[in-house]
């Protein structure tokens, strides 16, 4: 289980100290704002008015001073928050890409969507406006109260009894808060889960006669999002009300105060000069309420990613030299469909793995990819426990196409060589695009510097496939794992695949329901209900009688 990051680690501390630090220069500026306001106040009693220089220009001072390190406090606090909501991101991508492929593919892309955009929102928040201003109320409200203690006890008390009043409403009405940013962000997950879902599909939808349906499911989704959006607007909104009624009620205080007790008026002004600058962090601990809340949730979300269980890794040390194809053997591996699989793919062999939906063909090729973690035995490439491979060694050692193979919008080079290290040279590259058919791609995005959309959004789904193609064959593995490779290919395209079966080094695990790419494989693995069959000569199986023979006949007779 991965945990989240400390916020102040990493070296946050010190941005937090700097926070501090502000906060101290606030406090100090705001007791010499008072005393100085009462200096100048206390000139309009005095016989003669003579104007007090040195008072006005401390005042003006004590401004300044308050505004720049309240805009530094402000900016030290973002950069500390963007940075823990770095940090966060990082362990969630990290932990994601140690997650058992099943596991990830059952979650709704939108709400992990959130998870990046959202829940970060609410992390970065409240470290940047809800930690910092914390520690700058905790110094400024203090301080401010100790410059009013010295400045008139009697009016120091006045003030306190009515903010002391806000606070507690404060801390009454926050926790009511949970609740409705849990039912926010819960609306606004479904909402993002439901759109990203159908964006892709719109066209079709449209085609099936789904759009009203859905336009329906939409707009009730965002009708709930607006509810739970207001709702918490709203408390929200009571919430920061409460400093200014504290406030307007302090200076009310304060006046009566004066005037029943006799102070001066000059001590009276400095006194609402101060409960002005109070008033600021009064309003930013509502914020701290807000923010927190929001916190707790998103701090909840993640975790609960963070609990999600990763792909054992074993600390075996392993030699990182890796020459030739590679031996893979399954030792009595069970996982989901699979049972008991006893089965060996010897160095350089090419085997198709065959089969009815559901039986655990892909499933079988996730496991020897180390993108699934079994429910027992062992799976072993060259003696090596796949789980203690370290990520260049798998790299390394491992091609695998698959239906979800990434394409990342970039250039059509690093979509040809994701993953490959060292990268080829550009001539070698393109021979091999040309050779597996994207002659067509290479001129339509202008060479090798085209850029491809996110997702190959740009390229037909062949397209993309002899893209996977050209990545394996560039790629200088032991093991070449396929799944369904010719899916959505024309006859050129399944020759194309033939071709790299034929030419690579590796050894080969082919998932087809092609009867021509079986059929030149050097043995079947048959998976059926009862397990998996190793069978020798796969033409034979094709064309005989068996239940290999069958499960082509269909499929040989369309």
């Amino acid at each position: 289980m991965s945990r989240l990051p400390g916020i102040f680690d990493g070296g946050r501390a010190r941005g937090v100290a700097l926070v501090a630090a502000f906060a101290v220069g606030q406090a100090a500026a705001a007791g010499v704002a008072a005393f100085a306001t009462r200096d100048v106040f206390a000139a309009f009693a005095a016989a003669e008015r003579t104007p007090p220089l040195d008072a006005l220009i401390l005042m003006a001072a004590a401004g300044a001073v308050i505004a720049l390190l309240r805009v530094a406090e402000r900016t030290v606090a973002e950069s500390v928050g963007q940075k823990y909501a770095a940090a966060l991101r990082k362990t969630l991508f990290r932990h994601l890409t140690h997650m058992p492929v099943g596991d990830l593919s059952r979650r709704r892309v939108g709400s992990l969507a959130i998870r990046f955009v959202g829940d970060l929102a609410a992390v970065k928040a409240w470290v940047s406006q809800g930690v910092a201003r914390l520690i700058s109320a905790a110094i400024v409200l203090p301080g401010a109260i100790a410059a009013l203690v010295l400045l008139n006890p009697a009016l120091a008390g006045a003030v306190a009894a009515p903010l002391a009043l806000a606070l507690a409403v404060m801390a009454l009405l926050a926790p009511r808060l949970a609740p409705l940013h849990r039912r926010l962000r819960s609306r606004r997950a479904r909402l993002a889960a439901d759109v990203n879902e159908r964006i892709p599909v719109a066209p079709e939808l449209r085609l099936l006669g789904r759009s009203g349906q859905e336009f329906r499911r939409l707009d009730k989704s965002a009708r709930a999002l607006r509810r739970a959006a207001v709702a918490r607007a709203k408390a929200s909104a009571l919430l920061r009300a409460v400093p200014e009624i504290g406030a307007a009620t302090a200076g009310a205080a304060l006046l009566w105060t004066a005037l029943a007790g006799g102070a001066a008026s000059a001590e009276a002004a400095g006194a609402l000069a101060v409960l002005a600058i109070l008033t600021l962090p009064l309003r930013d601990l509502a914020t701290v309420w807000d923010r927190r809340r929001a916190w707790e949730v998103a701090r909840d979300k993640c975790q609960a990613i963070l609990d999600a269980p990763l792909l054992e890794q074993l600390a075996e040390p392993q030699d990182t030299q890796r020459e030739g194809p590679a031996r893979l053997v399954l030792e009595a591996l069970t996982s989901g469909p699979l049972n008991e699989i006893d089965v060996t793919a010897e160095p350089g062999e090419k085997i198709a793995i065959v089969g009815g939906n559901g039986v655990g063909k892909s499933s079988l090729l996730a496991l020897a990819a180390g993108l699934a973690q079994a429910d027992s035995g062992r799976l072993t490439l060259d003696g090596r426990d796949i789980r203690a491979l370290r990520a260049g060694q798998r790299r390394d050692a491992i091609a695998y196409v698959g239906p979800r193979s990434p394409i990342l919008k970039g250039s059509l080079r690093r979509a040809l060589t994701l993953g490959i290290e060292p990268r080829p040279d550009d001539a070698e590259i393109e021979a091999m695009a040309r050779r597996y058919g994207l002659d067509a791609v290479l001129e339509r995005l202008g060479g090798l510097d085209g850029q491809v959309a996110e997702a190959g959004r740009n390229l037909s789904s062949g397209e993309a496939r002899r893209l996977h193609l050209v990545r394996a064959a560039l790629s200088d593995a032991g093991l070449l794992l396929l799944d369904e490779p010719d899916d959505a290919l024309d006859a050129e395209g399944r020759a194309s695949v033939e071709r790299l079966v034929k030419e690579t080094r590796a050894t080969t695990l082919l998932v087809t329901h092609d009867p021509a790419l079986a059929r030149r494989a050097d043995r079947l693995w048959y998976l059926a209900a009862d397990g998996l069959h190793a069978l020798d000569d796969p033409a034979a199986q094709i064309d005989g009688a068996g239940p290999v023979a069958a499960f082509f006949k269909p499929r040989r007779a369309a």
